[in-house]
């Protein structure tokens, strides 16, 4: 669905991205995982076409579709292919309830003069929000702000949807929630999650593969379930560290 090639990103002439490869499969989740300060939200920002690359190439593929380069797009074009992003902190209008924060994400994306009801999606990935549609939004807990985030994200059925750090905050009832979710989304929405995580226990139960960037490089890759835990640190800074596999 996503492939990157030998991306390099820089601002000025401080060199962030240093040739990386990614690729994003249909109706999978893919994990970003390093340290702060490696690149992770570089990586996401060139992918969404807020920040210009260097060098390299995106390719944009959905399942039956022909590939279609992201590299000249704006943002907006790339929001328009089914590219949808969910920033860390649980973005929500904080004073409107949580039906009018879905209606607003809802006509947003949709074309002038659209009949607006709440699609099925909602209904079935998200029933405590349905719920609780006339609470103010901001009232919610904190799982449930980021399920609000999220649910506006998907509510125009996205073809691929960046989260960034999901899991932070919430308490293990909300992330078991949260892995339900995006496993649903991926297995029956025909939706794809690429997110960012520190978390690596959370990734393992979420992620198909991941990816670890170290400096900007991708030193790592794999299959989730080849992410092993031990005690003590590790090279790349986890207390949790992981098996080489590239």
């Amino acid at each position: 669905m996503l492939q990157l090639r030998e991306i390099n990103q820089a601002y000025d002439d401080h060199h962030t991205l240093w040739n990386i490869n990614l690729d994003v499969s249909q109706n999978s989740c893919s994990a970003i995982v390093g340290r702060q300060g490696n690149g992770k939200t570089t990586l996401f920002h060139c992918i969404l076409g807020f920040l210009p690359i260097m060098s390299g190439e995106m390719t944009w593929q959905p399942k039956n579709t022909l590939p279609c380069s992201l590299i000249s797009l704006p943002s907006q074009h790339r929001s328009q292919l089914g590219i949808t992003y969910v920033p860390q902190g649980s973005p929500i209008f904080s004073q409107l309830s949580v039906e009018e924060n879905l209606l607003i994400a809802l006509k947003a994306g949709h074309l002038k003069n659209s009949p607006i009801t709440l699609p099925k999606i909602i209904s079935e990935l998200f029933p405590t929000l349905i719920a609780k549609r006339h609470q103010r939004s901001g009232a919610l807990v904190k799982g449930l702000q980021y399920q609000l985030a999220l649910a506006r994200a998907v509510i125009t059925y996205p073809k691929l949807i960046l989260l960034d750090e999901p899991s932070e905050g919430l308490t293990a009832s909300d992330a078991d929630q949260l892995v339900a979710i995006i496993s649903t989304l991926t297995k029956e929405y025909n939706t794809s999650v690429l997110l960012m995580d520190n978390n690596l226990a959370f990734v393992k139960r979420v992620a198909d593969n991941f990816t670890l960037l170290h400096h900007g490089r991708s030193v790592m890759s794999g299959t989730a379930a080849e992410l092993v835990r031990f005690s003590g640190p590790d090279e790349w800074g986890y207390d949790t560290p992981m098996t080489r596999v590239m």
